[in-house]
C-alpha cells in the first residue's frame, strides 16, 4: 500500500478542506476572529472566521467535485 498517493489524492484533500471549512465556519471560538462585521437576520452574525471557513470549504467542494465555485482556476 502505498501512503503517499492514499494522502494525496484529490478526494482526502477535499474531505479535509470541507472539514475545516465547516468547523472553522460553524465552531471556531477565537474572540479577536468573531468580531461581528454584520448582521443578517435569516442567517445570523457574518464574523471572519465565518467567512474564512466558507472560503476553505468551497475550495474543498472545487476540489472533490471539479466544479470552480470562485473561479479560481483562471488565476492560479
Amino acid at each position: 500500500m502505498d501512503i503517499k498517493s492514499m494522502l494525496l489524492n484529490k478526494k482526502t484533500i477535499g474531505a479535509s478542506l470541507v472539514l475545516v471549512g465547516a468547523g472553522v465556519a460553524l465552531g471556531a471560538n477565537l474572540r479577536i476572529m468573531n468580531r461581528v462585521i454584520i448582521s443578517l437576520p435569516m442567517i445570523g452574525d457574518i464574523t471572519l472566521t465565518r467567512v474564512m471557513g466558507t472560503v476553505v470549504g468551497l475550495l474543498g467542494v472545487a476540489v472533490l467535485t471539479g466544479f470552480d465555485p470562485l473561479s479560481l482556476e483562471k488565476e492560479v
